[in-house]
This record gives structure tokens, sequence and C-alpha cells, in this order.
């Protein structure tokens, strides 16, 4: 910590030299991403354009992702993606928040479920910064942010309409037109996707409609309307327990996932007004609502008592709406740059649980639950650029958060809690020009995430202490970025240290123990990798892009307490006696490593024009073994995978493209996940999904 201290102390006096160098601005926001990236970011940062989302056709988010270094990203149930960035992961899997902050359009989309629902074909760009992000984004941005700005309205009339056919039942249908006026300007989407996905029940259907309109006040002033509709029915059924069954029924045809057959509606609508002023400076104001209205089914059954999950326990509906203001002036000078910004949230959570007509679970009585939670978040943050020299220029970020919480349990008031956390984050950085082509980086960087309501309740209703810490993050970067006559390139090392996990401390999903049955900063993790990310174009008819990540996380503290063996239970007289109960052994994982983290990742794609008009674009995907378990006991074996793409384009108006998914057809595990907590876990209590067969995919894309 004192070292830590001390750097930051050095980074920050830097800021207060000068030598009057010329204009410098301020780049970061969190409303409206219309300022790019310049290469004086002291973070590593990568933007996706709406060109290359175009070129990838993707079913999932994962596949966009795929070509950034420093993401594991894994799809898990049926469209319930787990994202990852630096190692960062959450060590459950089930509906926790990510410790990713996913931003679309200002809005800093908190779903529930686990899901990350983005309509694909409406992105402008995808902005991912690594390392703690809690300086711009607050509480979850533990290890970074995934920025989407959709579609803007363009000065310019133009149509697009888009079809694709493909395995397992795939279809889709997209028309979007683009409208320009006088002083205004209109951009409107709608589509339709449906399948029957490649598991038994991970069938889904999609519909969208988006729109924005920018009016123009002046010349220097305008403000955008936009307002989004994504109507989702899902299955999510492909998971199966173990190997054998991920063997014998990759598909899952013979048992349910935990969750699944989601009815989901989502509605998001902002306005964001932009004011550029003489002075170089610029104003931007926000105000957004945002509903995430999800009904589901979940937990399982064995009703029929042959071994497999057939039914679910219950049947749940969840609403989430968050509301919002943001504003941020910005003010640019010869020789520094001034940001500041204030954040207000007001959210909303309900949800409730009902019992379905069947049986008793493994863990107990079947019990309904009904919750609101009311949480409020006021924040304020700043980021401070100055150039020192010519070529030197540093940066300081600086961020406040109050966050409260006020949670009611509607039918047990011994779990209503009101907690409140005053959280403060920062990133202090420099950017060195070595040449006009080359930069040197580096910075250090945190994030922070508070405990959730439902930790904090659940601890309340079971009689133990309240007082968890939030989980911090602590990321030191040094990184090159630059290009040549043949290649551009980014290189970076890093060490992210997290502080104060957040698990039970009995395990995940065990609820056998009378003691330790509750929620606690269980650990610290560190992770040390390597990123790398590079384009090349050696020929004019081929160009190169390759993202590779070494990534080495481990646990630095974690006593992690395993069951030895299950309480013993007896019902005389139908009463249940407890009579002995569970026994915990606990084990040190110090330097094990963390799991679902491989140590090697590569994406690699070729683009290739043989002929006018026709472009080749195989992918390499390859991923390096990891562990399934926190006890290292179980490792999962890597795989490689080749895609191909292909595209050709009749006329400047009309595209014709396809593509195949696991070309070679290869056999695969797509997720495992073992977390229960005992010594007689084998490989056959663990979570496995299967990952798709060869599956293929033709569209046509016509603009107008």
């Amino acid at each position: 910590m004192k070292k830590t201290v001390i750097l930051s102390m050095a980074l920050s006096t830097l800021l207060f030299a000068s030598e009057d160098l010329g204009v410098i601005s301020v780049d970061s926001t969190t409303i409206d991403d219309k300022f790019e990236a310049k290469k004086s970011e002291v973070s590593s940062v990568t933007i996706i354009d709406e060109k290359k989302v175009e070129q990838i056709n993707p079913q999932n988010i994962v596949e966009v992702l795929n070509s950034t270094p420093g993401i594991t990203a894994m799809q898990t149930e049926g469209d319930i993606v787990k994202l990852h960035i630096r190692g960062v992961d959450n060590q459950v899997y089930m509906g926790e928040r990510p410790g990713i902050a996913v931003v679309i359009d200002g809005v800093p989309v908190q779903e529930t479920t686990g899901k990350i629902n983005i309509d694909l074909d409406n992105i402008e760009t995808i902005k991912i910064i690594k390392g703690g992000a809690s300086y711009l984004y607050g509480n979850d941005a533990l290890s970074g942010a995934v920025v989407i700005t959709t579609k803007r309205p363009k000065g310019k009339d133009f149509s697009k309409l888009e079809a694709q056919l493909g395995s397992f039942g795939y279809e889709k249908v997209l028309i979007s037109t683009n409208k320009s006026f006088e002083s205004s300007a209109l951009q409107i989407q709608s589509s339709y996707k449906n399948t029957d996905g490649y598991w038994d029940r991970a069938f889904k259907k999609d519909k969208t409609f988006s729109t924005k309109y920018n009016y123009y006040l002046d010349d220097t002033s305008d403000v955008v309307f936009g307002f989004s509709y994504n109507k989702i029915d899902s299955g999510d059924g492909s998971g199966v327990h173990g190997t054998s069954a991920s063997i014998l029924d990759p598909k899952s045809v013979r048992e349910i996932t935990y969750s699944s057959d989601y009815d989901t509606t989502l509605v998001k609508s902002f306005i964001t007004y932009s004011k550029d002023f003489e002075n170089n400076s610029n104003l931007m104001l926000n105000t957004y609502r945002y509903t995430d209205d999800k009904s589901y089914q979940s937990a399982y059954e064995d009703i029929n008592g042959d071994g497999f999950n057939e039914a679910h326990d219950y049947s749940n509906d969840e609403k989430w709406s968050q509301n919002g203001i943001k504003g941020e002036y910005r003010y640019s000078s010869n020789n520094y740059a001034v940001m500041l910004g204030l954040d207000i949230q007001r959210n909303n959570e309900t949800t409730k649980r009902t019992p379905l007509p069947w049986g008793t679970t493994s863990y107990g009585r079947l019990s309904p639950s009904s919750s609101n939670l009311d949480e409020e978040i006021n924040a304020f943050y700043t980021e401070f650029k100055y150039e020192l020299t010519k070529k030197l220029t540093s940066t300081f970020n600086f961020r406040y958060d109050d966050i409260n919480y006020n949670l009611e349990n509607l039918l047990n008031p011994l779990q209503n809690i009101a907690p409140s956390f005053d959280e403060s984050s920062y990133r202090a950085g420099l950017n060195y020009e070595i040449n006009p082509n080359t930069n040197l980086y580096t910075s250090i960087s945190t994030g922070f995430r508070a405990p959730t309501a439902g930790q904090i309740s659940s601890n309340s209703n079971n009689g133990y202490k309240t007082d968890i810490d939030s989980e911090e993050i602590l990321n030191y970067e040094l990184g090159l970025r630059g290009k040549t006559d043949y290649f551009n390139y980014e290189a970076s090392i890093y060490q992210l240290d997290r502080k104060d996990y957040i698990g039970m401390r009995a395990g995940n999903y065990i609820r056998s123990s009378d003691e330790d049955n509750y929620y606690d900063n269980v650990g610290d993790m560190r992770s040390r990798g390597f990123e790398l990310a590079l384009n090349s174009s050696p020929l004019d008819n081929l160009s190169v892009n390759l993202a590779y990540t070494y990534l080495n996380a481990q646990f630095t503290r974690n006593n992690y307490k395993q069951l030895v063996s299950d309480a013993v239970y007896a019902y005389p007289m139908g009463v249940r006696t407890l009579i002995s109960p569970a026994v915990f052994q606990t084990l040190d994982l110090t330097g094990y490593q963390v799991p679902r983290t491989p140590k090697h990742t590569l994406n690699l794609t070729l683009n290739y024009t043989p002929i006018d008009k026709l472009t080749i674009s195989p992918e390499l995907i390859a991923k390096s073994s990891y562990f399934a378990d926190e006890t290292n006991n179980f490792e999962q074996g890597g795989y490689a995978l080749v895609n191909l793409r292909t595209s050709y384009k009749v006329n400047e108006d009309l595209e014709i493209f396809a593509r195949i998914d696991n070309l070679f057809d290869r056999e695969y595990k797509q997720f495992v996940h073992l977390t229960a907590s005992r010594v007689d876990n084998t490989m056959e209590d663990s979570t496995i999904i299967v990952g798709p067969s060869r599956s293929f995919y033709a569209g046509l894309r016509y603009k107008f």
C-alpha cells in the first residue's frame, strides 16, 4: 500500500509542472462517446467500429469481443454471457454483476439474471477500457468497461435491408433508414431474429425497434432523442451436469438448466443535449430511463426419480428500472484540459418468486419471496490532463460515489436493510510521445464493487454480521502503441490486485452449514499478464489481425471452506430434526489458479481478397486449458476453433455474405464450472456447456 501511495503521488505531482505547448483536450466521457480517443490516452483502450461488427455478422457479443486482447468472454446458458477482463471472475455464474461496467448510450446497463442483452445490429462503436474504470463509471467497474454507442443519425439519406438464414432454424430480417432534414436527422431501425438454437431448449425470438432523432439547435448545439424497444423470448436450455452427460447428451435433451424460459422486455429512452462554446469548452447533459422486465423459471427438480432434472421449482418475476441524470463540462486550453461530471441515479428492483406445484428441492422446503429494492447513487467525477513538455502528457481522474440501498423483504421483515457506502476511485497516468508514430504510456487505476443488497440482507436474515467491505482492485499498467510502415500495434503488461473478494464462507451453493453460511470478504487475487493487438496489411489484397493474451491469475489469500460431510436429519413425527451438523475443513488456496482463466488466448483473422469484390476471412480462436474449480482439482482442456467468413460485393449497393462456424466440427466444451464446496466432488458434479457443432449462415445486405 505504501508503494502504491508513493507512486500515485509521484504521478499526480507531475500535473503541476508546465510548459506552454498548444491546445490539449479531454476525450473521456460517460455520456456520448463522440470524442475520438487520442494517442495521449494513458490506459489500454480498444475501439471496434460499425464496419468491423458488420464484417463479423455476429450472433452474440462474445463473437465481437473475441478479437480484443485481455477479454475472456464465455457464453454460458443460451444468451447469458460471462465477460471477464484481466482475470476478474465472479466465481459464481448465475446472475451476479460481471465486474465490468456495461454502458449503452450513457446508460449503465445493469440487467438481472446475468444477461447482457445488446442489439448488435445497432452498434456504432464499442470502446473497451481495460483496468479499473470506476474513476469514470463507478460501482462494478472493477476491471474495466464495455462502452457501446448506438448508431447516430447522419447528414445524408440512405436505407438498408438485410436478410439471413442459417443452421438450427436461424432467420433474421433487418430494415433501417436514415433521413436528413434541413436542421435535423432521423435514424430508425427494426429487426426480427429467430433460432431454435443448437441445444434442445436454446430457442430465442428477438424483436427490436430503435430510433434516434438529432435536432440541430444552431451551429454549436444539438439535442438527441433516443428510444429502443427489445422483446426477447428464450429457452436457454444448454447445460448438462457432468462429463458423462456432456458425451451422451451434448444438446441437453434429458435435463434442464438451473434457469430458463425467459420472457424479457427491455425499453430504453434518453435525451442528450450538447453545446460547444467559443472558449474551447463543451457542455453535455443527459437524462435516461431504462427498464428490464423479465419473467423466468428457476431451480430444478427430479420429479421422475431418474437422475435427471425435468422441471423447475419456481417462477420468477423481476423488474429493474434505472433513471438517471448526467452532466459533463469540459474545457481545453494551451497546456491543460479539465472535465467535470455529475452522475445521479435512482434505481429500483422488484422481485417475486413463486413455488411451482411439485415437491421440494434438495435445498429444503420451497418458499415464496418478494422484495423491493431502491438504490440511490450520487457521484461526481473529474479528469485533469496536463502537457508537461512537448512530448509528455499527464492525466489524473477522480470519482466519488455515495451509494444508498433500501431493501424491503415483503414477506420477511428480518431481511430489511438500508446500508450505505462512500467510495472513491482514481486513475493517474503519463503518456510519452517517443516519435510521431509511437507512444509509451503508464497508469495506475482503481475499481470497486460494493456488496449487493441481497448479500447483506441474506446475512441479516441468518443472524450474521453485515459489515462486508467493498471489493477493490488496483491496476498497474505499462504499454506501447504505435504504427510502422507494415503494421499498427498496441502492447501492454499489467498487474491487477483484487482485494476483499466477496463470496460465501462455506463455498458457493452450500446451504447446510449453521455456522458459516454467510457472505464475507473471503479472499484476494492477483492477475499479471501481457496483451498484444496487431494489425497488418503485408499485401494489397491481404490483411492480418492478431489478438494475444497471456494471463496468470492466482489467489493471494483464500481460506476456502470445503464440505466434508453433509448434515444428517431425521423426521420423527414429520418434524425435521438435526442429528449431526455438516462438517467442513478449511483449505488455504494461496497460490492456486483462479478458475476459468486460461493462460493463453489467441484470435487470428486473415482477410484475403483473391479477386475484386470477393473477401475470404478465416478466423482462428484458441484457448489454453484452465481449472474448473477453486481447488484446482479439475482441469478443463483447451481448444482451437476455425471459423470462415466470406463476402461478395455484387455492386456498391448489394453484398452477399456467408459464414461457417466451427469449420472442422471440433468437439469442445464451451464452458465448465464447478463451485460446490465438498471433498467428494468430481467432474460429474460440474455444469458443462458443450460447444455447438459446425453451423452455416448466409445472407444479403442491400443499401439504397
